[in-house]
């Protein structure tokens, strides 16, 4: 899932088309969400903004399965007549007015469909995997959100999403409440509350893989970083034996320093660890006499100057 958008979010769920109660519950989210209704002479028509061809197709279908209605226009956007009733059957409204009721009490199934309306009429998703080889800054993220126009039905939704786990933000966008959700496992959640399984495992496995990438990637930094100061010790250490040796002689130094010493000179890119078991001795001890030999040669370059 190097770079995911909602609309492959949104053609998954339009694979299936749910039935009985689901299917009333999916529709009920969506024109929810969407809703506009025109008061015109010949009556109130409701009217859904569908926004792509596929989803239009697909609320249509369900439309048509649940409560035997087609649409008066199809697009750009579906208008239905008989609103008032329809509205009802929707449990958006109460179906003698419109006023606008609060999200029913659902099971658990009906809740999952509802979402899935939701996210159809109003959702978005990105999902990106870097690990900064692409040139793009920020690395890997994840943004879920619905946008919705309503406040009231926010609050509601964040509360619905809250009861299955799925832990999202609210913010306000010019005359929109936007909520959303940009951690791994809170997308993760509503995908899986969404029923999309597959994308679920898809999203994850992608994560993990990028995960253990990173990982490797400051794992080999790290030995670089490691293998960097150890070539530069070795080069202190070397120049100061050898300005020992040009300025005043080995012989002048104490016989432990003159064996670290000759050890060094022998194995210039070895490990400090290395020569200290050649030595018998320990790392620490063995980073002592080079010390000593680095600071004798400072002393030496102070004294001569």
């Amino acid at each position: 899932m190097a770079n995911t958008s909602g609309q492959e979010v949104k053609r998954e769920i339009t694979k299936s088309l749910p039935r009985g109660a689901e299917c009333r519950s999916m529709l009920s989210g969506f024109v929810r969400s969407c809703m506009s209704l025109v008061v015109s002479r010949s009556g109130v028509t409701l009217e859904l903004d569908c926004q792509t061809d596929f989803v239009r197709e697909y609320i249509a279908g369900a439309m048509q399965s649940m409560f035997g209605v087609v649409p008066q226009e199809v697009e750009p956007i579906l208008v239905y007549g008989d609103c008032e009733k329809l509205l009802g059957g929707l449990r958006i409204t109460s179906g003698s007015g419109y006023e606008i009721l609060p999200i029913p009490q659902m099971p658990s199934d009906c809740e999952s469909a509802y979402v899935r309306g939701v996210f159809l009429a109003c959702g978005s998703f990105s999902a990106r995997n870097s690990d900064g080889t692409d040139g793009k800054k920020g690395g890997g993220g994840y943004h879920l959100e619905f946008s919705v126009l309503s406040e009231g039905f926010a609050d509601e939704l964040v509360e619905l999403l809250g009861r299955r786990e799925v832990a999202v933000h609210k913010m306000e966008r010019t005359d929109k409440s936007v909520i959303y959700a940009k951690d791994l496992e809170s997308v993760s959640n509503a995908l899986a509350l969404m029923r999309l399984g597959k994308l679920v495992v898809k999203l994850n496995d992608t994560a993990i893989a990028m995960s253990i990438k990173r990982d490797v990637n400051r794992r080999m930094n790290c030995d670089i970083a490691n293998m960097t100061r150890t070539a530069n010790a070795s080069v202190d250490v070397i120049n100061a034996i050898q300005y020992i040796s040009d300025n005043a002689g080995l012989d002048t130094l104490p016989p432990k320093l003159v064996e670290a010493a000759d050890a060094r000179i022998n194995s210039p890119e070895a490990a400090l660890a290395d020569i200290a078991f050649e030595l018998g001795i320990s790392k620490s001890g063995l980073k002592h006499r080079f010390d000593k030999i680095i600071e004798i040669a400072q002393q030496l370059g102070r004294v001569e100057n």
